[in-house]
């Protein structure tokens, strides 16, 4: 659908005033930023992106995310919008690394163990999340959850032969955690439950 001007901007007023921004969720992100809004009294977390965003890949992160998130990974999506550009999702509490901040940087192995859990129900989901980055986790209550789907992909014949396993969260993901562990400082402890799930190769080439 196309728009003239002043009727996009009318349009995407009405979508976003539907949820009442109540404040910024975390640091601005290099595609957009995430905010705490409130519609029919219920509290959720908008992401909003930047408008260069193609319709496309945005609704392609929310169907992926959506595919996560009924194998209990990541939050529910409860909205999306491709043309003001936003996803609206369920809103949850806090970042796994403010956590691991108040820890002197230990990570637990029960948090260790929830890590490895998000990874085979990504994998059971057919979803490639691609991005271990620490601010990417964050829990509700006790449980853990992934977050950004921006670098998601799903998980195809092509994807299991360039990358040449069919589990790629367990098998690259958990190297890519371990490593952002031990490069932020983290004593052994908060990766020795992470590195059982890699191969001896893996072990080997990073000394882990």
């Amino acid at each position: 659908m196309l728009f003239r001007s002043k009727e996009y901007e009318n349009y995407k007023k009405t979508k976003i005033d539907r949820y009442k921004r109540i404040r910024q969720l975390g640091e601005k992100g290099k595609e957009g930023t995430t905010y705490l809004v409130e519609t029919n009294k219920q509290e959720y977390a908008m992401k909003t992106f930047r408008k260069q965003k193609s319709s496309a890949m945005l609704r392609k992160e929310a169907e992926l995310q959506s595919a996560a998130a009924s194998v209990g990974a990541s939050p529910k999506v409860i909205d999306i919008d491709t043309v003001s550009k936003y996803i609206v999702m369920e809103k949850l509490d806090r970042h796994m690394y403010d956590v691991m901040k108040k820890n002197n940087g230990v990570l637990s192995k029960t948090v260790q163990r929830q890590i490895i859990a998000i990874y085979k129900k990504l994998d059971q989901a057919g979803v490639f999340h691609g991005d271990a980055n620490l601010m990417n986790y964050m829990f509700k209550g006790r449980n853990l959850y992934i977050i950004d789907f921006g670098m998601a992909k799903e998980i195809t014949t092509s994807l299991v032969r360039k990358l040449g396993t069919s589990t790629p969260n367990l098998s690259i993901m958990t190297l890519g955690l371990v490593l952002k562990l031990r490069e932020l400082g983290s004593p052994s402890t908060s990766y020795s439950h992470l590195v059982k799930y890699l191969s001896e190769e893996q072990k080997s080439q990073f000394e882990l």
